[in-house]
């Protein structure tokens, strides 16, 4: 019996992702829910899903818990007096002098930053990576490494990623999120190596991303004229923002 994993294609791992978070309108899911009741095969495509995207999501909120039982365990060593707003004893100027204090911090963060680092740090957001449904055996490495990716241990999605690519030096894939996972991790040099020859292939689907992105690791490094060239080829709202507010 064959158990590996089978093929979805990405529209519909696309359409089963927005129907298990909630994002179909109304007569949308409506006619989903037909044809998931009157499909068998779409049926089991869906279930197969399903159990994948709960396993995903389970995975990140058991680092949640986790994160939180350890500031539990913190909070019962060190027990704290809840603050009651009822009492005039709470103290609102305390909490204006941190708001200030913050405010102090972040223009002192701001202001140390050159122009370029801080246009780098209001567009720069990582891909938000693909469907992680596993396909076919040669997919899997792959997919599972984007599951590592969409949790945010882009270290370790590198590290697989970067084992792949050596039988597939020239995927474009491989290379569009091993250099935005390089520059998540502020590795600006490293995501420029990756990035630049999904940059210079047309035919790619991640060229103009690839470019908007290139043009931002040019940026972190101060290459301004190769952060011009690549947001010019980037051609998109994103990157026609960057290039109107460069110095």
């Amino acid at each position: 019996m064959d158990n590996s994993p089978k093929y979805i294609s990405q529209e519909q791992q696309e359409l089963f992702e927005r129907y298990l978070m909630d994002e179909l309108p109304f007569e949308e899911k409506k006619a989903f829910e037909t044809d998931l009741a009157k499909n068998g095969n779409l049926q089991k495509s869906f279930e197969e899903f399903k159990l994948l995207f709960e396993t995903v999501e389970e995975a990140g909120l058991r680092d949640k818990l986790e994160d939180f039982h350890k500031f539990d365990e913190r909070k019962e060593n060190n027990p704290v007096r809840k603050l009651d707003f009822r009492k005039p004893r709470f103290n609102y100027r305390m909490v204006a002098s941190i708001a200030i204090l913050l405010a102090v911090g972040s223009l002192w963060f701001f202001t140390r930053q050159s122009p370029n680092e801080k246009l780098y740090d209001t567009y720069f957001t990582p891909d938000p990576g693909l469907p992680t449904v596993m396909g076919n055996n040669d997919d899997y490495a792959f997919y599972e490494a984007m599951v590592d990716y969409k949790q945010g241990h882009y270290g370790i999605a590198i590290e697989k990623w970067e084992e792949l690519l050596q039988t597939k030096p020239e995927n474009d894939t491989l290379n569009y999120f091993l250099g935005v996972s390089h520059l998540v991790n502020g590795n600006s040099q490293e995501a420029i190596n990756y990035l630049r020859p999904v940059g210079n292939d047309e035919d790619s689907i991640f060229f103009s991303d690839a470019n908007t992105y290139l043009g931002l690791a040019f940026l972190k490094t101060d290459e301004i004229s190769e952060a011009k060239k690549a947001l010019e080829k980037g051609n998109n709202k994103m990157s026609s923002e960057i290039l109107s507010e460069i110095e």
